[in-house]
């Protein structure tokens, strides 16, 4: 059913080219980030779930106040 349905559809082919340019280009975009990154950047990243950030301390903070109102 869906193979008919795909043949009768005028040049059908061409969305999946368009599909995997566009998959191509991003992964070369990000894998040309990735190695173009600073040493201090990927540290900063590779940090970021294990330090404590104002961001968390609010989000927590607004749990325990829900929490309370309980």
């Amino acid at each position: 059913m869906v193979g008919d349905t795909l043949r009768t559809i005028f040049h059908v082919e061409i969305y999946a080219l368009i599909g995997f340019i566009i998959f191509f280009t991003f992964f070369i975009f990000v894998t040309l980030n990735a190695f173009r990154m600073k040493k201090e950047e990927i540290d900063e990243f590779s940090n970021m779930p294990l330090e404590d950030s104002e961001a968390q301390g609010v989000f927590s903070d607004q749990s325990q106040q829900a929490g309370n109102t309980n």
